[in-house]
C-alpha cells in the first residue's frame, strides 16, 4: 500500500545502502509514480487535495514533474534535502498536516483512494552534484528564481560501466566547462543516484522555462572544437554503458514548492481552483420562479 510517508519523500529504510557523504551535501528524493490507465484524473484529484493539506498546515514540500515524451503515466515528486535528517523531518510534517486536514478515518480512506490510482512506485536518493553542473547557482536565492521559472525538463539518464565512474566524472567536467563558456544561462544539473537503484547512474537535468527553450542551442561539437568532441566521444563509447532521454512537464497545480519557488510565478505555483460550474438549467428555473407581491 501507498502509505504517506512515500509521499513525503521519506526514504529513510534506504538510507543504509548509501555511501559515505561529503561535507556540506545536498539530496533529491525522487518518487517516481506509474499510474493506473485511465486514473490520470482521479489521481490528480487527490493530490491536489494533498496539496492544499500541506500548504494550509505547513506540511511538505515538493515539485511535481509529468513525463511528455517517454514512458506515459508516469509522474515525478521530487524534494530539496539538505540531509538525511531531513527525510524524516519532512515525513513527520506530512503526516501532520494531512492528519489536521482529513483527520484520521478521512486519511486512511484518502491513502487507499490514492492507492487504487498507481500501478508502481520507486523512490530514489540521488544526491546533487555542483561540481559536474553547468551553471549549478551559487546561492538559494538564484536558485529558486531559476527552478520558479522553469516548465519543462529534459533529463539524461546515464548508466556508467563498473569501474569507470572517475574517468565519466572527468568527461562530465569538460563538457560543464565548455557549456558554461559558451552560455551563462544553459542549465545544465548533475545528480548522482545513491540509493534506490545500482551505483554509477547519473541524471543530467536540462531545465528550460518554455519547450522553445530547447531550440537554438548551439551544438556541443561546436562549442567544443572537433579535436575535443572526437576524444570526448570516444572516451565516452569506453565508459558510458547506457543513455535514456526524456522530456517532462512542470506541474505546478500538483506541486507544493517552498515559498521562494512560488513567489516567482504565483500563478502557475498556486493557481485559483476552478469556480465550479453552475448546474444546468438553474438560472432558466430561477427565472420562472414569480416574483412575490
Amino acid at each position: 500500500m501507498l502509505r504517506r510517508a512515500h509521499w513525503a519523500i521519506a526514504v529513510i529504510s534506504l538510507l543504509g545502502f548509501c555511501v559515505a557523504t561529503r561535507a556540506q551535501e545536498s539530496y533529491y528524493g525522487n518518487y517516481v509514480i506509474h499510474l493506473k490507465p485511465g486514473k490520470g484524473a482521479a489521481f490528480e484529484a487527490l493530490v491536489k487535495k494533498m496539496v492544499a493539506a500541506n500548504r494550509d498546515y505547513q506540511g511538505d514540500n515538493w515539485v511535481v514533474i509529468q513525463t511528455a515524451f517517454g514512458e506515459s503515466g508516469t509522474i515525478s515528486s521530487v524534494a530539496l534535502r539538505q540531509s538525511y535528517g531531513e527525510f524524516q523531518k519532512a515525513s513527520d510534517a506530512f503526516d501532520k498536516a494531512v492528519e489536521k486536514a482529513m483527520g484520521h478515518p478521512g486519511t486512511e480512506q484518502f491513502f487507499e483512494e490514492l492507492d487504487n490510482c498507481i500501478a508502481a512506485y520507486h523512490p530514489l536518493l540521488l544526491r546533487r552534484r555542483p561540481d559536474l553542473s553547468s551553471n549549478f547557482p551559487s546561492d538559494r536565492a538564484t536558485e529558486a528564481k531559476i527552478v520558479g521559472n522553469t516548465r519543462w525538463i529534459r533529463t539524461i539518464r546515464i548508466t556508467v560501466r563498473v569501474g569507470q565512474y572517475q574517468r565519466f566524472e572527468e568527461l562530465a567536467k569538460h563538457v560543464k566547462a565548455a557549456q558554461e563558456k559558451a552560455d551563462p544561462n544553459l542549465y545544465s544539473w548533475v545528480s548522482e543516484s545513491v540509493a534506490g537503484e545500482s551505483e554509477g547512474v547519473y541524471y543530467v537535468s536540462q531545465l528550460r522555462s518554455s519547450l522553445a527553450g530547447f531550440d537554438g542551442e548551439t551544438p556541443l561539437p561546436q562549442i567544443m572544437g572537433n579535436d575535443a568532441w572526437q576524444s570526448l566521444l570516444k572516451t565516452a563509447s569506453e565508459v558510458i554503458q547506457s543513455e535514456d532521454v526524456t522530456l517532462s512537464q512542470i506541474r505546478g497545480d500538483l506541486s507544493n514548492p517552498p515559498d521562494d519557488i512560488a513567489s516567482v510565478a504565483p500563478s502557475f505555483w498556486r493557481p485559483k481552483p476552478a469556480a465550479a460550474a453552475a448546474t444546468p438549467g438553474a438560472g432558466a428555473a430561477k427565472a420562472k420562479v414569480p416574483p412575490k407581491k
